[in-house]
Formats: C-alpha cells, sequence, structure tokens
C-alpha cells in the first residue's frame, strides 16, 4: 500500500471499526488537530493495544466480581480481592523499579527515583499533608471573607448500586459499572456548575470520590460561598441530583444530603481530614464506617480508584497548584535573578506552606486563571526545524503527534522565571551506569506491571 493511502481516512475508518469490535474507544482526530496519522499509528501499535486491553481487562473482571457479589462489605468491601492483591503485586514491582533506577542531571548529581518519589505528591503522605494545606487554606480565605462552609454528599440512582446494605443482591441492578456510574456524576455536576455559574454564584472547596461498600461511586464536597446564597446553591444540587429517577423509595432522603459547618463544632478541615486520610492510606483512623481496618481499607479503595481510573480528589476554584509548586521550587533554589513583587510575595507564601496567603496574591479564590497574575511557564518544541525541515525527534511522540509542552517555570508581569534549568538522564545501578533506554523502558512497564 502507497505511503499516502497507508494513514487516510479509510485506513482510519478501517482501524476504527477494529478497535470497537474489542469494546475500546478509538483515538479522536480532534484530539489531534485533525490529523489523521498519530490516530492511526496508535491503533497500529502493539504497545497502545497492550495498555487499552490489559485497562479493559482489570475493568472488566472487577465489574463481574462486583456483579457476582464479591464486592461488598460482607465478602471484600470497595474492590475484590483479586484486584487488591493484583494492585499489591503491581506497587511492590514499582517499587522494585523505583529503587534500581536512577537519575543524574548534567552537573553530576545523582538521585534514585525511589529518593524523588517519596519527595513528591506520589508519596501519599506528602500528598495527605499538601490537600489538606489547601483546605485549611481554604478556610482561613473564607473566615476572611466572611463565606460559610457546606458540606455535600451526592449519590447515584439505586439502579447503579450493584448489592444492598446487607450485601443482598439489588433487584434494580441496571450493570453500571463504577466508571460508569462515576461518568454519571461527573455529567451531574458539569450541569450544576452550569447552572451556578448562569446564576453568578461563585463557589470553591474539594471534591472527595470514594466508594461504597460495593463499589459504586459517591461524591463528597466541601463548598465555600456567601452565606446568603447558601439556599440557592442547595436548592441547584437538590434539584440537579434527584433529575434522574426522583420517586423511587430513597431518593429524596438519600439521593442528596447537605450540612452547614458550624466553626463552633469544629472546623471544616477537620470534618474532611477523615475522607482526605480513608482514600489516601487510612493513617491516624483506627477503624472505616464499615468497621474494618482503616489502612486495608485504603488499601482497597486505591485499587478500585486505579482500577476504573477515577480522580479521587479535585479541587473547585483557587489558584494552580502548579503555579504553588514551582515557586516552592523556587524558594529553595539557588537563583538571585530579580523577580516581580507578586512573585516574591507568593513565593514567601508558598514557602510557608500558607495557602490562604497564597491565594489572596494571586487574586482571591474565585478569579478566572487566564486572570491570575502569575502563570504556568511551558516549553514546546518545534516538531519541525523550520530553516531545514529537519524532523526532531526529541519533540514528537513514537506516534509522531507534537509532544506536550514541559513546564519549565513561572511567567509574571511578561517576566520569565525558569525554575527548571537542569537536564536529566536516566541510569541504572547508581554511579558509572549507563543512561537506560527511556522509550523502550516506558513501553514495557505497562505490560510487565499487569502480566506478571
Amino acid at each position: 500500500m502507497a505511503e499516502h493511502n497507508r494513514y487516510s481516512a479509510a485506513a482510519f475508518d478501517w482501524t476504527s471499526n477494529l478497535v470497537q469490535q474489542y469494546k475500546l474507544t478509538a483515538p479522536s482526530p480532534k484530539d489531534f488537530q485533525g490529523d489523521l496519522y498519530p490516530c492511526i499509528k496508535r491503533m497500529c501499535s502493539e504497545r497502545w493495544w497492550m495498555r487499552k486491553v490489559l485497562g479493559l481487562q482489570r475493568r472488566t473482571i472487577e465489574s463481574i466480581a462486583r456483579d457476582i457479589g464479591l464486592v461488598c462489605s460482607q465478602r471484600s468491601a470497595y474492590s475484590s480481592r483479586f484486584t487488591k492483591a493484583a494492585r499489591k503485586r503491581q506497587k511492590e514491582r514499582n517499587a522494585a523499579y523505583l529503587e534500581n533506577t536512577y537519575i543524574e542531571n548534567d552537573a553530576g548529581d545523582q538521585f534514585s527515583l525511589k529518593e524523588l518519589h517519596d519527595k513528591s505528591v506520589a508519596n501519599p503522605a506528602v500528598r495527605r499533608a499538601e490537600l489538606m494545606t489547601r483546605i485549611k487554606g481554604f478556610e482561613l480565605v473564607a473566615q476572611h471573607l466572611g463565606h460559610c462552609g457546606e458540606f455535600y454528599t451526592i449519590t447515584t440512582p439505586s439502579r447503579m448500586h450493584a448489592r444492598l446494605k446487607r450485601g443482598g443482591k439489588n433487584p434494580r441492578y441496571d450493570g453500571t459499572t463504577p466508571d460508569q456510574a462515576h461518568q454519571y456524576l461527573t455529567n451531574l455536576f458539569q450541569c450544576i456548575r452550569a447552572k451556578l455559574h448562569r446564576n453568578g454564584l461563585h463557589v470553591y472547596g474539594i471534591r472527595v470520590v470514594e466508594p461504597n461498600h460495593d463499589g459504586t461511586p459517591h461524591w463528597h464536597l466541601l463548598l465555600f460561598m456567601e452565606p446568603s446564597k447558601c439556599d440557592e446553591v442547595r436548592g441547584i444540587f437538590h434539584d440537579y441530583a434527584l433529575r434522574s429517577n426522583p420517586d423511587e423509595k430513597g431518593a429524596a432522603k438519600h439521593r442528596f444530603t447537605a450540612k452547614a459547618i458550624d466553626p463552633n463544632r469544629g472546623s471544616a478541615a477537620g470534618y474532611v481530614a477523615k475522607y482526605i486520610a480513608k482514600n489516601i492510606d487510612g493513617e491516624y483512623l483506627d477503624v472505616d464506617k464499615n468497621g474494618q481496618d482503616a489502612k486495608e481499607s485504603a488499601r482497597a479503595i486505591d485499587a478500585w480508584a486505579s482500577t476504573f481510573n477515577i480522580r479521587q480528589f479535585q479541587f473547585i476554584g483557587g489558584p494552580s497548584v502548579t503555579v504553588w509548586r514551582e515557586l516552592r521550587r523556587l524558594a529553595r533554589s539557588e537563583q538571585e535573578a530579580p523577580s516581580p513583587v507578586v512573585v516574591q510575595q507568593a513565593t514567601l507564601a508558598a514557602d510557608a506552606s500558607e495557602w490562604a496567603a497564597f491565594v489572596m496574591v494571586m487574586g482571591g479564590p474565585i478569579m478566572r486563571r487566564v486572570l491570575r497574575p502569575i502563570q504556568s511557564l511551558y516549553e514546546r518544541k518545534q516538531p519541525f526545524d523550520p530553516e531545514t525541515g529537519e524532523v526532531d525527534t526529541d519533540a514528537i511522540t513514537v506516534y509522531g503527534d507534537p509532544k506536550a509542552p514541559r513546564i519549565i517555570g513561572l511567567l509574571a508581569d511578561s517576566t520569565r522565571i525558569v525554575t527548571r534549568t537542569r537536564l536529566w538522564k536516566l541510569v541504572t545501578g547508581g554511579a558509572h551506569s549507563p543512561p537506560v533506554d527511556s522509550g523502550h523502558r516506558a513501553r514495557m512497564r505497562p505490560v510487565l506491571d499487569l502480566c506478571q
């Protein structure tokens, strides 16, 4: 077949139909500026197929286990024993890889990936600390602005729950999988946010996703807002939460619940802390609400979230955490170049872990991100040299599309502040070891993690 025919619209249609026959989602040309080439390259790649098929396999096995009653508080809460064991093996292999792989910069400094992992938000303890810092910061901002806190819970209709509370089969269950139920809640929240925006209602806070005992997701939201707007915001959440199957038994009582945060009875951050700990590592908790060991429950929830690719925590409103992390990096660097006053103020706040001060320096909790005084600075390499037409292989993926822009620093008042000045390469076995073929390593890890 001629080269131009290999990547034609007919070739894309044929490969897409083949992918859909295996219940997979074909890549969309819209994601690549209408270019069919990277889409077809993906669908012709063993690596792409392996990753997609193994992901589908994991979700299918866990969904079947849930459907036949192996996922419930009486058998194995949140995720099946098989999935928990598979996730444990995967993390053990990943840990071994991190311990035995090193990264070295152009100054000769060398670290194991395990060292860097433990200092980053990939470490559950660091992740939990950063989440709590941001939540407490939002609470301080709310107190400063005279805003109130509300704690909401949104659940799915009964038809999406596989098991009843006591473990019996739910007669209304329609086969909805956890990721489909999560997508339902995501779409519901998109409608709610659009309605809030139309009505000029501004909220900020955090969303936490966690599973019921049978793996069906539900959402908790800690939101801050003007006291005069609380009733209207509650009404909108209640209205949208009951738009599907509003007359079923228990819908009015359980589909949406709201509690006002009373500062006299405890802080908002303290109220949500148990949900953060339960869904990360179970630290500082003895048992969960089902009476099971909190750390074991956290491992089961981690396996559930990994299997169904569910983002457990998401902040609503507020400035970019990427800017916050780059400012903390800047504070620890040896750079002495002058920077705008706003950067100096934000750097002091970030370095002191004062999220509230950082939010106010960045314009408050509800300002649009594009209007914030400090932006992330990204570097996008050109795939082709404009003068010679030569392809830069470092600027394109193995599928032929441009790589995503790489963050290199911050931008404020037209001033570029580069925070990432070193070049790094992977090496194995520590000092005097040869560089790693990082592309080959990246291709192999998903297969090793899931198949061994």
